[in-house]
């Protein structure tokens, strides 16, 4: 999950891990991704079309909503990856429990100034309360945005902080 405040890099990152999530390299496959582009900010489709490079394994629902975007893909598409941009909803949790039964990875963004307040919001709460997530990576924009203040684990211990 990545977590920060608006502006500071969280859907230029999704979008970058995506593409080599999609892609691979010389050391590791790439995998099938999915995905939910509620508001067109990922794949930046026009007519369709994706305009923003997303990698060659990934697949995107345009203009659809996320709970029920995950819910489709995974059924129709069966991605190994299912990428989503600011989810906060109680839905998105039904969606993303729904995800990982089925054996999926999850990549999502929200908005937030830092893990404490993350953990604050009542959905988010949940989410890492159960252990939805292997990784937390908090954004900051200290004049430059999309720089990485810390990582935890999925017990909300700081792995990294800068």
């Amino acid at each position: 999950m990545i977590i920060s405040p608006p502006r500071c890099g969280k859907t230029t990152l999704l979008r970058d891990l995506i593409r080599q999530i999609s892609d691979g390299n010389e050391y590791v496959k790439g995998c099938s991704v999915g995905v939910v582009d509620e508001r067109s900010e990922i794949g930046g489709c026009y007519m369709g079309i994706v305009q923003n490079n997303l990698g060659m394994r990934t697949d995107v629902l345009d203009c659809c909503p996320k709970a029920e975007g995950m819910i489709m893909l995974i059924r129709s598409m069966s991605p190994q990856v299912v990428a989503v941009d600011e989810i906060g909803t109680a839905e998105d949790i039904h969606a993303i429990e729904y995800a990982m039964q089925c054996g999926c990875k999850l990549i999502a963004s929200v908005h937030g100034m830092d893990m404490e307040e993350a953990a604050r919001k009542p959905v988010l709460g949940e989410m890492i309360r159960r252990k939805m997530f292997e990784r937390y990576i908090v954004l900051g924009n200290d004049g430059h945005p999309g720089k990485v203040k810390e990582i935890y684990d999925e017990r909300g211990s700081v792995l990294c902080r800068k």
